[in-house]
């Protein structure tokens, strides 16, 4: 399966489909209730479509489907374009929805799904300012991306710091650079407030509910047996890639080396989240899973030892498996 999924033809890509379909078809059959899923007070874009689809749950299913799918896509296409991984594979849109599909209680109306998609636009912004000529727009881009996720995801404002990580590792970037970042990374909240303040909304109310979902603590969630034994074959497979991406590091070309080097500094900020923001839980898994499954997809595309990964690699499928048929 290692050397199956390495390549890019029609077969991975139908077997990714079955996957897929695999993972999600419980909920096409049986969608859970809205009512479970939006707990406390949305972000404002959020909130819009929740309410929109509160009433027709099996369209809830499909809309997260499709936008897991679209991380996935936008993956695939990112590596394709930096091609950081030295191999046209879809294995980063495999172990994404694999990594995804680990916490299922998160899989439907996640607000981090939409938040990941314009993180993603926006680190593919930041890697394409190497070696740029004048001065990088892309910043502001990138930064106005990550800041309209908090839109939907609050969380997704501690992310603008790989911003100015990626001005630091791609380039020397001058005083006019940093400001359009930190300018794009307030407009749309400017925006927001001006918008909620044209339409009757009360200020301190929008100031409050940002404040909630920023900082006020999550509920926590119950982790089965079954769930500690998914969690650490993952994170068995995880260590040694990281390692390995690492060692290999100093083969690669620059640009390949600086994006591994964001994604590193994407792990760091999400471990700093989920110890230190009580707001964020495992609805961050979404945006988590876009790094590791990276790195994960370059330990598989590099690594010789193909018999150990693909035990490794079969022992999550089933634990994947195991996890959903009996989850105590």
């Amino acid at each position: 399966m290692i050397r199956f999924f390495r390549g890019s033809g029609i077969g991975p890509v139908i077997v990714l489909t079955l996957i897929t379909l695999g993972l999600w078809m419980q909920y096409f059959i049986e969608p859970p209730q809205m009512t479970g899923l939006v707990a406390g007070q949305p972000m404002p874009l959020w909130g819009i479509v929740t309410e929109a689809l509160s009433s027709t749950p099996i369209l809830a299913v499909a809309v997260s489907s499709v936008l897991m799918l679209v991380v996935a896509v936008i993956m695939v296409r990112f590596n394709t374009s930096i091609f950081f991984i030295p191999r046209r594979t879809i294995f980063p849109a495999l172990m994404y929805i694999l990594l995804f599909s680990v916490f299922p209680g998160e899989m439907v109306l996640n607000p981090a799904l939409p938040a990941a998609i314009l993180i993603m636009a926006g680190l593919w912004r930041i890697i394409t300012t190497y070696r740029a000529a004048g001065m990088a727009i892309n910043f502001f881009d990138a930064a106005l991306l990550i800041s309209a996720g908090g839109m939907f995801y609050a969380g997704s404002v501690w992310f603008l710091v790989l911003v100015f990580i990626g001005a630091l590792i791609l380039r020397s970037p001058d005083l006019k650079e940093l400001t359009i970042a930190v300018a794009g990374a307030v407009l749309p909240w400017l925006v927001l407030y001006a918008v909620w303040y044209l339409t009757g909304g009360n200020i301190n109310g929008l100031t409050e509910i940002i404040r909630h979902n920023l900082f006020d603590e999550t509920l926590q969630i119950y982790l089965s047996r079954t769930m500690v034994i998914l969690l650490s074959v993952t994170g068995i497979i995880f260590i040694p890639a990281l390692i390995l991406v690492i060692r290999e590091m100093a083969t690669m070309k620059i640009r390949s080396r600086r994006t591994f080097e964001l994604l590193f500094w994407m792990i760091v900020v999400c471990v700093v989240c989920y110890i230190f923001v009580p707001a964020v839980s495992t609805e961050m898994n979404a945006i988590t899973a876009i790094p590791v499954a990276f790195i994960m997809s370059g330990y598989f595309t590099f690594t010789r030892r193909t018999v150990t990964i693909e035990i490794l690699f079969w022992l999550m499928m089933v634990m994947l498996v195991v996890s959903r048929i009996w989850p105590y």
